[in-house]
């Protein structure tokens, strides 16, 4: 039975992790690092067809997705993200920019609210952060309504060595009959690698 679609009005519990290391025997990530604040998880993928041609005709047509990822805005980025997603050693609770940042990999999942109440879920399973400055300010207004700035940052995947897998996602109304929802976010948010499966 096909489900009937229904549109999205939420995200949030955006978590992130670590990549320690990703060969053809598995993947293994660190500890989950939630971030707060999250306004908006837009994707960044793009897609299209390629044909050859030979016979004097469209002789086979290829499919092709790229750019996979997504971006990010959030309330704003904090110095110990900021520090994680960049590669770079704060110093004193100080975060120095320069030119010896170097790619960190990272896991990251999140959560979709739809309008029935139920959650997508989403996993992405390696890939790296790039964001300018977010130390921009603005005066605040003496009257009136407050403008709220935020922070931006792009996700941008790879493919897992381990299984050549980019990302996966998983609607709340498959869940099997024997896990409850928190059960399942406890584990979707903790592990990686983590399948609902049936418990008999």
């Amino acid at each position: 039975m096909i489900k009937k679609p229904l549109p999205t009005i939420g995200v949030d519990k955006y978590t992130f992790f670590n990549v320690i290391s990703d060969t053809l025997e598995g993947a293994e990530y660190g500890e989950a690092y939630n971030l707060k604040g999250t306004v908006e998880i837009a994707p960044t993928d793009t897609g299209g067809s390629d044909v050859f041609d030979a016979d004097n005709g469209a002789y086979e047509t290829a499919s092709y997705i790229e750019k996979i990822g997504h971006d990010i805005t959030n309330a704003d980025i904090p110095p110990e993200v900021d520090a994680m997603w960049r590669g770079v050693e704060r110093k004193m609770g100080v975060v120095e920019v320069g030119n010896d940042t170097k790619t960190v990999y990272f896991g990251v999942a999140w959560r979709i609210l739809k309008s029935d109440g139920s959650y997508r879920y989403v996993r992405y399973y390696k890939g790296s952060y790039s964001f300018a400055s977010n130390l921009g300010g603005k005066t605040k207004p003496s009257g009136g309504s407050i403008d709220r700035q935020t922070a931006k940052a792009t996700y941008t995947a790879v493919q897992r060595d381990f299984d050549n897998n980019y990302y996966a996602y998983f609607d709340e109304s498959d869940l099997p009959d024997s896990i409850t929802r928190d059960e399942f976010e406890e584990k979707w948010f903790s592990d990686m690698n983590y399948y609902p499966t049936e418990t008999v």
